[in-house]
């Protein structure tokens, strides 16, 4: 039996971080991903971030080129959805390759196993005919799409982040079962390719962990481009037919509806990559969700063993990740107690417009100390947007009402997803409006928003210049 310093179980951000760190303190290390769950690199580079972003990148040149803005340019062309997807999986390829695959190589005390990774003991671990003894384990397995039970669904050839990029042909239309980010990304890159789509969502409002006004304003973008969305929605049954599926729903104010397409896509929340480790065996306790427990330092209920990730089901980010599986390894090999506050993790939603938030929300502030200063203004008091012809959008700013601190800030609009590290680094470094506005921002630039929400807590935008400040 070989014996290591510390065996990770899993391939993605969160062991390769793991990983990392461990060949830079030269602890002996086993690292142990199962290809049937995911490749090496995990949900980011193979099913997630990377691919949509390229498939919402191809979608949206060929969608606003088409619907240019100014009276001057007027472009026509195709986008052929097929050959969309068969680039970006070329691309997956060369991104796995660069930051995985040659990664693993040079990693001088870093063993890689394929296989099925499973619990002998709280040390011991099986992969394939092989046995392995870990001083520490990190459970890294990720999370994987949660189905809704729902009747009929078992029979339905459904897609999910993992199959998606698989498909060969077009869909003329498409039911997306979800209402959170991924769900409305994949919502606009089907549209802009010509396909119709129809979003069903659980809840009364879409993006449901982020600022409300926020996840309405991007609601109303999407809808105006054709996009139809369905909140308070219910799925009773869901039938296959012989030109796709249709879904019997209960939608509240509207009664029961039948709702046909040509696929069904199932973005819906996560699942624990958990099934196949004999967790039991283990002695590490689950959530009442089947997410792995794990205390500030990322430790679970045995004290050698530690997860970072989606199995986690902590703001389930390839950033946080990454970040959660270094901080696991110096907590395990130097006690150095560290954490992670979660405030100052931005994240975005790349729709277009872009959604972007750090921070806590408006209505998570008053449900915590019952006050609250907040101060929300339009892209239409930003001169870049306006200059580009892109005013979509908004920006809500939370403060702390005695000390000016900014506390949360949350937008949608043009290239959010930029802007919002601005509003991180506020947050991170316990700055108030006043620190914002003594800041030279470039001009005119569309992170100008963050200095001009900051003004509008005691100013009037409408009766201010740019630049005076």
């Amino acid at each position: 039996m070989q014996e290591y310093d510390l065996i990770i179980i899993g391939g993605g951000a969160a062991a390769f971080a793991a990983a990392n760190r461990t060949n830079q303190l030269k602890k002996r290390t086993l690292l142990i991903n199962d290809k049937n769950i995911l490749p090496l690199g995990g949900t980011c580079v193979n099913v997630g971030c990377v691919p949509s972003k390229i498939m919402l990148h191809q979608g949206a040149e060929y969608y606003y080129s088409a619907r240019n803005r100014f009276r001057a340019i007027s472009m026509h062309g195709e986008a052929d959805f097929v050959e969309a997807l068969n680039e970006t999986r070329e691309m997956v390829k060369g991104f796995q390759a660069k930051n995985y695959l040659n990664v693993i190589e040079k990693q001088k005390y870093v063993d890689f196993k394929e296989g099925r990774a499973a619990f002998k003991d709280s040390h011991t671990v099986t992969a394939g005919d092989e046995e392995y003894k870990g001083e520490n384990i990190l459970i890294a397995t990720g999370a994987s799409t949660f189905i809704p039970p729902a009747k009929g669904i078992e029979d339905i050839d459904y897609l999910t982040n993992r199959t998606i990029f698989n498909l060969d042909k077009k869909p003329e239309s498409i039911i997306i079962f979800g209402g959170g980010p991924e769900a409305m990304e994949f919502s606009q890159i089907f549209h802009h390719f010509g396909i119709k789509v129809t979003v069903l969502q659980r809840s009364d409002r879409i993006l449901t962990k982020f600022d409300e006004m926020v996840a309405r304003e991007l609601q109303r973008h999407l809808e105006d481009e054709g996009i139809t969305i369905f909140t308070g929605t219910s799925v009773k049954e869901a039938r296959k037919t012989s030109k796709g599926v249709e879904l019997i729903v209960d939608i509240k104010g509207k009664g029961e509806k039948q709702i046909s397409a040509e696929s069904l896509l199932v973005a819906a929340g996560l699942k624990a990559n958990t099934g196949g480790l004999d967790i039991d065996n283990s002695g590490v306790e689950l959530d009442k969700k089947g997410f792995i427990k794990v205390n500030d330092h990322l430790q679970t209920s045995q004290a050698h063993i530690f997860a970072a990730g989606d199995v986690t089901g902590l703001m389930p980010l390839e950033t946080v990740a990454a970040k959660q599986g270094n901080i696991a390894v110096l907590n395990m090999f130097e006690n150095a107690g560290k954490t992670i506050n979660y405030l100052e993790i931005p994240q975005a939603v790349f729709t277009s417009p872009e959604v972007a938030t750090v921070g806590m929300t408006e209505e998570e502030y008053m449900e915590k100390y019952n006050v609250c200063l907040c101060r929300t203004i339009s892209f239409e008091h930003v001169e870049k947007a306006a200059a580009i012809k892109d005013t979509r959008g908004l920006i809500r700013m939370v403060l702390d009402p005695k000390t000016m601190q900014v506390i949360g800030v949350h937008l949608v609009g043009p290239m959010a997803a930029d802007i919002i590290t601005t509003a991180t680094y506020a947050i991170k470094n316990k700055m108030t409006i006043y620190d914002i506005r003594d800041t030279v921002h470039v001009f005119p630039t569309l992170s100008e928003v963050i200095k001009k929400v900051a003004q509008s807590f005691d100013r009037n935008l409408d009766d201010m210049a740019c630049c005076v400040e």
